[in-house]
């Protein structure tokens, strides 16, 4: 990797037409400018293609269009099989990067030629990308530690990683459509060294309703968790139970906790409630009521 490394922004867009003004104006403002944009748009039906289309001009800007809908994990591995940099991270349509995130990226992986995955806090914003606070969940994983033994938010935006330490594991699973950034980060820290920067280099927008932790697709979430922990254990030779049973009692604790009408309603709050209620399991059991 030379002095000045290509940084490949990578942006998988689905709807976020209305954001993606102020996600690419965060890029245009970086102080590191040996960068690119790669953006895969996953067949929207808003206005993203007519503002994406628009941009196609720009040298440093490549669009590419699904043929349909494919969903997060399909669309994120397809942004890095089209990445040509030496380092890549994710920027979500709605959110932005500060004007040195790059710099100090680029920067910390030329002095960690051994890591895999840097990564940084980032800045909880409100609907109108100002800040409100500093993001406090992320964490160091010592050398002797893992990923597997913290929760998911110890590695969270913003997240960079090598190219070369990328095209070393089996890539984002396509089939996820959730959780397929923990999936990613469980396969990189298996071939390189974690690196946690504190300070924040990213603005995480909330309440647009794309934000899987904060809606009803929590149940869902965590059953993909499930999923990417058991195949890290899995690819590690590592006990599954280990990982799983300490996942299925936080699943059952965010289904008691869930109050929101929408979410009572749903299959996964009403599966979750009756295996938590084996009598009135088998007393719709008998019934023949759906769950």
């Amino acid at each position: 990797m030379n002095d000045t490394p290509l940084f490949s922004i990578l942006i998988a867009n689905y709807n976020d037409g209305r954001y993606l003004n102020d996600a690419l104006a965060s890029v245009e403002r970086q102080t590191y400018r040996n960068f690119e944009v790669i953006i895969v748009d996953d067949c929207s039906t808003d206005n993203s293609k007519f503002f994406l289309q628009g941009l196609e001009s720009k040298p440093k800007y490549h669009i590419y269009f699904n043929d349909k809908n494919h969903g997060c994990g399909y669309t994120k591995r397809r942004c890095v099989e089209m990445a040509n940099g030496d380092i890549c991270g994710f920027l979500d349509a709605d959110d932005a990067l500060t004007p040195d995130a790059l710099e100090v990226m680029v920067e910390s992986h030329l002095n960690h030629p051994d890591t895999s995955i840097i990564y940084s806090r980032y800045h909880f914003c409100n609907r109108e990308l100002e800040p409100l606070y500093i993001s406090k969940h992320q964490c160091t994983i010592p050398d002797n530690s893992s990923f597997l033994e913290y929760k998911r938010g110890a590695i969270s935006h913003f997240v960079t990683f090598k190219k070369s330490s990328y095209n070393m594991t089996l890539g984002i699973n396509d089939q996820f459509r959730i959780a397929e950034d923990l999936d990613l980060y469980f396969k990189l820290e298996e071939v390189g060294k974690n690196l946690f920067i504190d300070k924040p280099l990213y603005y995480y927008r909330i309440g647009t309703g794309n934000n899987t932790s904060l809606n009803e697709n929590v149940v869902k979430a965590s059953y993909w968790e499930i999923i990417a922990k058991t195949e890290a254990c899995r690819r590690r030779n590592l006990s599954y139970e280990a990982v799983e049973l300490p996942m299925i009692e936080e699943i059952t604790n965010s289904i008691v906790s869930l109050k929101a009408t929408d979410v009572k309603q749903t299959r996964e709050y009403k599966l979750g409630n009756y295996l938590l209620h084996p009598k009135l399991f088998f007393k719709n059991l008998l019934n023949h009521r759906p769950f």
